[in-house]
């Protein structure tokens, strides 16, 4: 997938110099991503140079490591049935590179394990806005903390989400393994359900969530 290149600045769409400056930034991020792989697990079909749905919904980890990919796995399963306005994307472990899809969102939902401070494994959590600006509760990895970093430079390039958020849970085994633990795997359905709790409080229309 080719990544985004002309985010709208959404928090100020009348400023041109603003918006142009965004793009700017934004570009020179999607050069240095053509070739990685983000894959569209759900987004409406849009023209090539069309805008991208206001709010991301966003699986980060990698599968190949344990309980580590269960944002991912979650974000597969958010997916269908499609939400509409909702574009649902399998970052993996692509960190900072991120930032051409994060540009210009209305909103921001993440879905990742979280940091083992938050409680035991198998324990919900949802972190608020500021804190996942922040880098509160997001584990020490590489993707995690290039993540907290793409965030901050579309604070930078003036074309933040305006809102930010992360369902996740935390993590039983991260290690060397293709899958999900037992324990983990059980709590996908849950981290699901708080994720479209979030998207109802965005007043997002979420098929079957009242």
């Amino acid at each position: 997938m080719t990544p985004p290149t002309g985010p709208a600045d959404v928090t100020d769409p009348t400023d041109a110099t603003g918006a142009a400056a965004a793009a700017a930034a934004a570009a020179q991020l999607t050069t240095a991503a053509e070739g990685t792989s983000v894959a569209v697990l759900r987004g409406a079909p849009a023209a090539a140079d069309g805008p991208d749905a206001p709010v991301l919904v966003l699986g980060i980890g990698n599968e190949l490591l344990g309980d580590d990919g269960v944002g991912v796995v979650a974000a597969r399963r958010l997916a269908a049935p499609p939400i509409p306005g909702v574009d649902v994307l399998d970052g993996g472990t692509l960190g900072l590179m991120l930032m051409p899809y994060l540009a210009g969102r209305h909103a921001v939902l993440i879905l990742d394990a979280v940091a083992t401070a938050h409680g035991q494994p198998g324990d919900l959590v949802v972190i608020g806005d500021g804190d996942v600006r922040r880098g509160h509760g997001v584990r020490a990895t590489a993707h995690d903390i290039g993540l907290v970093d793409a965030l901050a430079a579309t604070e930078l390039s003036g074309c933040a989400p305006r809102h930010v958020a992360l369902v996740g849970v935390v993590p039983e085994s991260i290690t060397d393994r293709w899958g999900l633990s037992d324990l983990i795997a059980s709590r996908v359905d849950a981290i699901v359900d708080a994720a479209r709790a979030v998207l109802t409080e965005w007043e997002v229309e979420v098929p079957g969530h009242a």
